[in-house]
């Protein structure tokens, strides 16, 4: 049984298999850190990598193996790996907060908008008391 392993439900689970999802989630975890880190048309790759890799800790170069070259590697660094997991779970949170922010903001205005309505209009004033005095000099 050396080198083999089980799984709760008894069928085997080999170490690539591990390594691999752990890989793919990384690799995830670190494309959704550099989209958000992008800031526009003129932001090259290679300062965006920068700037994750300063964020991060992780180095620039293991960010761009993450990249492209993930094919040839086998599993992630157990460091590497938890950077990742808290960068994006800090990137969610602060994007939650301001969703939370601008959906505050929103009904805030939507509660103002509902009591200016409730205003009554008074006669004589806009366009339409115009075209009505008209009509009455008629």
């Amino acid at each position: 049984m050396y080198g083999k392993r089980f799984s709760e439900n008894g069928k085997r689970v080999s170490e690539d298999t591990m390594t691999s999802i752990a890989l793919i989630e990384a690799k995830g975890w670190a494309d959704q850190l550099m989209d958000s880190e992008f800031k526009g048309r003129g932001d090259r790759e290679k300062t965006v990598r920068g700037r994750v890799s300063e964020r991060t800790g992780i180095p620039e170069s293991y960010l761009y193996r993450l990249q492209y070259k993930t094919r040839e590697m086998k599993d992630v660094a157990g460091e590497v790996y938890r950077r990742l997991k808290l960068a994006y779970d800090e990137t969610c949170q602060r994007n939650e907060a301001a969703a939370d922010r601008y959906r505050d903001e929103r009904l805030g205005l939507r509660g103002h908008h509902e009591e200016a309505d409730q205003k009554p209009i008074t006669k004589g004033m806009g366009v339409g008391s115009i075209e009505n005095s008209k009509t009455d000099r008629r």
